[in-house]
């Protein structure tokens, strides 16, 4: 069983820092990635924002119950 409490929570910003610093160290434009990505690497792409929006939706509900509880 997967606790997604346990997961470290990376704020939306520092992933897209992390993901523009790699696209220039490696010399790789945005605009090209998105006209040569794959048919399956999109629909991969869809199925992990999917997870991660399940994730933080639970996530806020976590903290919306403790904070209720403590009130």
């Amino acid at each position: 069983m997967n606790d997604s409490s346990k997961q470290p929570f990376v704020p939306e910003k520092v992933v897209q820092l992390m993901v523009d610093s790699i696209f220039k160290k490696n010399g790789i434009k945005p605009e090209e990635m998105k006209r040569n990505i794959s048919d399956e690497q999109k629909q991969m792409l869809r199925e992990m924002v999917n997870d991660l929006r399940k994730q933080v939706d639970q996530f806020n509900k976590g903290n919306n119950d403790i904070t209720k509880s403590s009130d």
